[in-house]
């Protein structure tokens, strides 16, 4: 199993220049944290037009509510990765997808489970990104990603991109 990324002050740069929305509800002391069930599996595509950035920012009454993120979800029991990719991308913002090559992958802790992130590269066939189970889409480029809060698990992607 991979280890989680984190963040420590003496090492990382400052990265958000927004505020925070909320304090995330999946905080706790690492050592209250007890790990009861296996990992989530949950998939996101980095889909491009030109040179901008499809994001989406979840529902108020999800975990993370009002945070962004790569558009994705969980994958289901023995569903292959790219295939639960493809339908989250259908069933969120309403377009079918093209799922190119994993480029980032990690595993981030979460109070009583891990969950694996599985990020591919994403090329839209057809539609236009419509806001079907997301409160708000965006195209932005690269360098506005700063200006958005993203949960801590996507960072290291994020970071990836701009080239940090």
């Amino acid at each position: 199993m991979e280890a989680a990324s984190t963040c420590d002050s003496a090492t990382s740069r400052p990265f958000f220049r927004c505020k925070v929305l909320k304090p995330p509800r999946y905080l706790v002391a690492p050592h209250e944290r007890v790990v009861t069930h296996p990992p989530i599996d949950v998939v996101a595509g980095v889909i491009r037009r030109g040179d901008q950035l499809l994001i989406t920012q979840r529902l108020a009454d999800d975990t993370l509510g009002g945070y962004w993120e790569f558009p994705g979800g969980k994958v289901d029991p023995g569903e292959e990765l790219k295939a639960a990719l493809k339908r989250e991308l259908r069933e969120e913002v309403g377009v079918e997808t093209e799922i190119g090559e994993e480029i980032h992958r990690i595993v981030h802790p979460y109070p009583d489970r891990d969950v694996r992130l599985y990020f591919f590269d994403a090329q839209i066939i057809s539609g236009e990104p419509q806001k079907l189970e997301v409160a708000d889409l965006r195209w932005v480029r690269v360098e506005e990603l700063m200006d958005f809060q993203f949960p801590e698990a996507d960072r290291p992607l994020i970071d990836q991109l701009r080239g940090v």
